[in-house]
């Protein structure tokens, strides 16, 4: 009889044991799942720089389509060097042409990886279709599910992008050329005829501290 007790007592031992560990799975999985869905998504910060995940250890970050048109053609595009750290919601790269500049914030926390150096030697290549041509930075992020909860994605992206180009349009009024082109797209390099005076305009709107000239 002790002997049985005794199996009973083991048995319920290993029982639990079990059950632990499967409800733990879950919980230590979580982050790697949420990431693994993140894959090929792409996110934006509200100051205009996308985020691409990779993995969970490495991201792609460029300028957006809405900084591509309103700022035109670069000239000079001043990155991070390797090795350096960036962070979320600070200085991330520069853009110039003449006396326009712009400093444009990062979309996310990490360590450059790599720098395009394609986009460095010809930046107007800033303007070509596609992520995989007009990544700026490739990173090793720090605590990416954290940061990425204050990017906009999906159906959100979409809406916020609509409502940039009504504010764009209504900030620049009846101008000489058209803000939004046929299916309601920005035209591109916008910012190529803009005056100073509205590229000052669009600068304080949508770029508050991170542009001059």
């Amino acid at each position: 009889m002790s002997v049985l007790i005794i199996l009973i007592f083991v048995a319920i031992a290993i029982g639990i044991s079990v059950y632990r560990n499967r409800k733990a799975v879950p919980e230590t999985e979580s982050i790697k799942v949420k990431l693994s869905n993140a894959l090929k998504v792409l996110f934006v910060h509200p100051g205009h720089a996308w985020v691409e995940v990779f993995e969970p250890s490495l991201v792609a970050v460029g300028a957006d389509d809405f900084t591509k048109s309103v700022f035109g053609s670069v000239e000079q595009l001043t990155p991070p060097q390797v090795g350096s750290m960036i962070q979320q919601g600070g200085k991330a790269w520069g853009l110039k042409r003449g006396k326009r500049q712009l400093v444009q914030t990062a979309p996310i926390s990490g360590r450059v990886v790599e720098v395009n150096q394609s986009l460095v030697n010809n930046p107007r290549l800033m303007t070509e279709p596609g992520t995989e041509k007009s990544w700026i930075l490739k990173v090793q992020p720090i605590g990416l599910p954290r940061q990425l909860k204050n990017l906009i994605t999906g159906g959100t992206l979409v809406r916020w992008n609509q409502a940039l180009k009504e504010q764009l349009a209504s900030i620049l009024g009846p101008a000489e050329f058209p803000v939004l082109q046929d299916g309601g797209e920005l035209a591109p390099n916008l910012g190529n005829n803009l005056t100073e005076e509205q590229w000052k305009k669009v600068a304080e709107e949508f770029f508050k501290s991170g542009s001059s000239r």
